[in-house]
């Protein structure tokens, strides 16, 4: 990926003309983030002229111009003297401190910025990074953004909470064993099926711990069974708790950026290592 970081400042470069062309103005500052915002939406606002083959490659090739525009920005206003530079995953191109599971997507954030309009802000993206990197985490205003995984092994990065329905209904209706939103500090994991599932919640920052979230309203700490159509399971019954529950958890694991507050929103139980 060295030729990337050779060839990233051209490319972005590249988006800058084509902005200007267009009457939009980007000059590597975290505000100019805001005008690939609007820039892009204009792509999204016209999706359907975009058929075919042909006219996805259009919009990735565009998510690739503007995404290297925002990580070339990120560079410039402070990862690269963090130590942040291109790396390759899994054949794409995204920043990250070499050896270090920090890193940023963003490419894949501007395609989804293309195909799913302002709910995935380029800006709020942008001030994401720097609370991760700066390690100020805001208590209220921003999202987590974790990357999914599913038992079949779809993998996902970053996804919001709109997008977290979709990831539930799959266990719900018996079509993935489990789902992983994997997060900078741990993951969240669920199984079940219909309006019976288990959740865990594991954080590893500062040490490694995992709770079971309970259902406040069960006392009955025995063994029963919980059938999947993928397994059979032997939770605690306090521990099956009802998608209504499930998605509350959920919610509060992508609004609450720390282990503490996300905790003080959910009934659980601290797990044995």
């Amino acid at each position: 990926m060295n030729n990337f970081n050779e060839i990233a400042r051209s490319i972005a470069k590249d988006a800058v003309q084509y902005a200007a062309q267009n009457g939009t103005t980007l000059d590597y500052t975290r505000e100019s983030v805001e005008n690939v915002d609007m820039f892009l939406e204009t792509f999204h606002d016209s999706l359907d002229s975009y058929e075919g083959d042909k006219g996805a490659k259009t919009l990735w090739n565009a998510a690739v111009l503007f995404g290297t525009y925002i990580g070339e920005t990120l560079l410039r206003c402070g990862l690269a003297e963090k130590g942040f530079v291109w790396v390759e995953d899994d054949g794409l191109p995204v920043l990250s401190i070499p050896g270090s599971e920090t890193s940023a997507s963003p490419i894949t954030k501007a395609h989804k910025r293309i195909l799913n309009g302002a709910e995935d802000s380029l800006k709020s993206f942008v001030d994401v990074v720097f609370s991760v990197v700066n390690g100020e985490w805001p208590k209220t205003g921003v999202l987590r953004v974790p990357d999914v995984e599913t038992a079949s092994g779809e993998k996902t990065e970053r996804i919001v909470l709109k997008e977290t329905d979709y990831y539930i209904s799959l266990v719900a209706e018996g079509k993935e064993d489990f789902v992983i939103f994997k997060s900078h500090d741990g993951f969240f994991q669920f199984y079940g099926v219909g309006d019976q599932f288990v959740c865990e919640a594991w954080f590893h920052l500062n040490g490694r711990r995992a709770y079971a979230l309970i259902n406040p309203d069960c006392a009955d700490t025995r063994r029963v069974d919980l059938v999947t159509p993928f397994g059979r399971y032997t939770p605690r019954k306090r521990d099956i708790i009802s998608l209504e529950q499930l998605e509350t958890a959920v919610h509060a694991y992508f609004s609450n950026l720390e282990e503490a507050d996300f905790l003080a929103k959910v009934p659980y139980e601290k797990m044995e290592m």
